[in-house]
């Protein structure tokens, strides 16, 4: 087996006990830090006019900011429209491995079932102007007697809308770069080029603490990988509808729980990430489905066909694998490498 180097794995201090399910014990590496940071929702609000200025430098201190009407209640309600067909046939409930409540579902690949979603979320002036400032790349190189230089743009990584339904369970606090294996090092100012994804979180209708809102720690982009969150540091994104939620992939956060008797918490979550983030070449466009169905587990695995641990690639909330070979013998994904119970 090929050795790997570029791991943290060396971090874990296993502890001689395990948990009563038979899970391993460990401990990691602490930073004394124990910052925290008390806001308000005034304070995490983007004064109008908005501006990829203001909202950046929001950024940089909080983590996450509010943009009051950053899209009309006529465009969210249409790409409402545009996800209930596929809301109303979800099936696959959800448990604790995917951080999903099985009362909550999801419509993901909405930049491909939504024009509105394509062309006034995803393209809005705003996410593209911030999603390039703080994920853009811009570098000179040499080649022979030349200098040149190129301009990476930021591009679309996700977008996924969420039906929380009455009875969701609180989402465990997590950070969304940990699928592009994002290794956090204490911060004490913000440092720009550390993000690999931005979300953006748009209400496509009313979002209360009580229907589920996003809840996030202000001030967690700073941290170092392994501090533990927690919920009294949390503040909740609640936001009409139209309103949006920008957040670094380094906070920490997660849904809440919905504990409203008959209110439905809809949200359309956008994330961007580096340009440089995908193959040099597209082989996948214009390719017949047929052909990559034609292929060994080994040569799919290879062209980047099987999800990347924990959750990068995946294709309507599955590994393509199994899209592409149901009956592989003996093939079975697992989200994770292997799960330890922390003791701090």
């Amino acid at each position: 087996m090929t050795e790997v180097f570029t791991r943290t794995k060396f971090d874990i201090q296993p502890l001689d006990k395990v948990t009563e399910e038979g899970r391993k014990v460990i401990k990691l590496p602490q930073v004394e830090d124990k910052r925290s940071l008390k806001v308000t929702k005034e304070m995490l609000t983007i004064s109008e006019p908005a501006t990829p200025e203001k909202i950046y430098e929001k950024l940089k201190i909080y983590g996450g900011c509010i943009v009051k009407n950053y899209l009309s209640p006529e465009d969210c309600e249409q790409i409402l429209a545009d996800a209930k067909p596929y809301i109303d046939k979800w099936a696959t409930k959800g448990d604790a491995s995917n951080f999903i409540s099985p009362t909550t579902r999801r419509v993901s690949g909405m930049c491909v079932k939504s024009k509105t979603c394509a062309e006034k979320f995803l393209a809005h002036p705003l996410n593209i102007a911030v999603s390039n400032r703080i994920l853009g790349k811009e570098n000179v190189f040499r080649i022979g007697d030349e200098a040149v230089t190129g301009f990476s743009k930021a591009q679309h990584n996700s977008t996924i809308t969420f039906d929380v339904g009455p009875g969701s369970k609180d989402q465990i606090l997590h950070r969304d770069d940990v699928l592009h294996h994002n290794i956090r090092k204490h911060q004490e100012t913000y440092q720009e080029g550390t993000e690999t994804a931005l979300g953006t979180a748009l209400a496509l209708r009313k979002t209360t603490k009580a229907n589920g809102a996003t809840r996030f720690i202000p001030g967690s982009h700073l941290w170092d990988q392994y501090r533990r969150p927690t919920e009294e540091d949390a503040v909740y994104a609640e936001m009409e509808q139209g309103d949006c939620f920008f957040m670094l992939a380094s906070c920490f956060h997660g849904g809440s729980a919905n504990t409203t008797e008959d209110e439905h918490r809809y949200v359309l979550i956008l994330f961007m990430t580096q340009g440089t983030l995908r193959q040099e070449e597209n082989i996948f466009l214009g390719t017949p489905l047929e052909y990559f169905k034609s292929l060994s587990l080994e040569a799919l695995t290879a062209l980047g066909l099987q999800t990347s641990q924990p959750f990068c690639g995946w294709y309507e909330n599955e590994d393509p694998i199994k899209v592409l070979l149901p009956d592989a013998k003996g093939y079975e994904f697992t989200q994770f490498k292997e799960v330890y119970q922390i003791e701090d």
